[in-house]
């Protein structure tokens, strides 16, 4: 087997909670997922396919991987408003980086608040109100997740199931041995009242 345009990608998501910017004496949030780190395997240009991802009316052409996914929840000691945002290199605000050379859709789905389906709604950080929502959204850079049902709702236990897909120019490709990527998120969550 060749070794020519071989790669092997490599995606770490190092999951931290935020700091809580609720009522006084409120404890700690938790953030958990089984699966800190996703491992795209070794990869040939050929193995993937042609894809594109849209974020903002910029459009990053190239070579999608498989989506993967991982189930995010947040858990804290009482009702509370939760957002989750991710800190990371971003594409012109637009998207988020993956490596110098690709770019990454990063999607959630399924939310939950309280064992009960929720829509989700991507926001602006720092939002004091949010409305509308929707079963699956894109999270792009200086956005945070939200649990809506028409508008913000409140909980001890928030999950949703995180998507990422990675998109790799054809730039990615021209060398001619393997090659380790690296691209590193770090997701928090911030916390509002439930009033």
């Amino acid at each position: 087997m060749s070794l020519n345009n071989i790669h092997k990608y490599v995606m770490l998501v190092v999951l931290l909670c935020g700091p809580a910017a609720a009522q006084a004496d409120d404890g700690e949030c938790k953030m958990m997922s089984a699966v800190k780190t996703i491992e795209y395997g070794r990869y040939r240009k050929d193995d993937m396919r042609k894809g594109s991802a849209e974020h903002v009316g910029k459009v990053y052409n190239g070579y999608a991987s498989v989506t993967r996914e991982l189930r995010v929840s947040v858990m804290c000691p009482d009702a509370r408003k939760m957002r989750i945002s991710i800190n990371g290199v971003a594409r012109q605000n637009r998207a988020w980086r993956y490596t110098d050379n690709g770019a990454m859709k990063i999607a959630f789905k399924d939310g939950r608040m309280d064992g009960k389906s929720v829509q989700l709604a991507a926001v602006d950080i720092g939002a004091v109100v949010v409305q509308g929502g929707a079963p699956e959204v894109t999270l792009p850079p200086e956005k945070a997740l939200a649990a809506v049902n028409g508008i913000e709702v409140a909980g001890e236990q928030f999950t949703a199931t995180m998507m990422v897909t990675t998109y790799l120019s054809e730039k990615a490709f021209s060398v001619t041995n393997a090659t380790d990527l690296t691209e590193t998120l770090t997701l928090s969550v911030d916390t509002l009242p439930a009033q």
